[in-house]
């Protein structure tokens, strides 16, 4: 199926060696299509996984920890509980990372197994902002995203990617607090669901 967001690279076998030159233009990829996939990666270790996690700099565990998983930074996902954690992600549209004090920069997935129903979608961050109306826009550059989880990261709904220094959101459907308007003024204001 083609991609409607990011790019498709061919002729790269992860599980082997990369040329320090090809490492540098995949982190450029990254960086100007946000989403690249490699499809028929088939021999990548848990070891090497984490290798290729390093070249975006250092690894950030979840969390979760499921007996399975080969090592303890790789989070494990499946349909069956004996094999990975489940129903992760299935709260609603978020960002991986909301729930840390910073969002990940990057997330790093290697799928064994796609799943026949269900969806997993990559969403374009940056054009939904810029497709906001200006009044609209002004209004998310205010808001404040509180996580429910680890005591309550705040985050602006709308940041900067320290990579792409593009305009992202972060937010997670599914493990939202609340959101605050204004956060560190004298006008801040913490915001009932129907105003959010």
């Amino acid at each position: 199926n083609p991609l409607r967001i990011g790019c498709e690279v061919f002729g790269i076998d992860l599980s082997k060696d990369v040329a320090k030159e090809t490492v540098d233009l995949i982190k450029l990829d990254v960086t100007r299509h946000r989403l690249l996939v490699f499809r028929n990666q088939k021999n990548i270790s848990p070891e090497r996984h984490l290798e290729i996690g390093k070249w975006f700099g250092d690894i950030e565990s979840t969390f979760y920890d499921h007996p399975k998983s080969p090592l303890r930074d790789i989070f494990r996902v499946s349909n069956d509980r004996t094999e990975g954690c489940t129903n992760v992600g299935r709260t609603g549209w978020h960002i991986d990372g909301s729930f840390q004090e910073a969002p990940f920069s990057h997330s790093l997935y290697h799928i064994i197994s796609v799943p026949e129903k269900g969806t997993t979608s990559f969403a374009p961050l940056t054009e939904i902002i810029e497709s906001l109306s200006s009044e609209r826009r002004e209004y998310w550059e205010r808001l404040w995203m509180v996580s429910n989880r680890r005591a309550g990261p705040l985050h602006p709904l709308i940041y900067t990617h320290p990579e792409s220094q593009k305009p992202v959101l972060c937010f997670h459907l599914g493990m939202t607090e609340g959101f605050i308007l204004d956060y560190n003024t004298k006008e801040a204001k913490e915001l009932s669901d129907r105003q959010s």
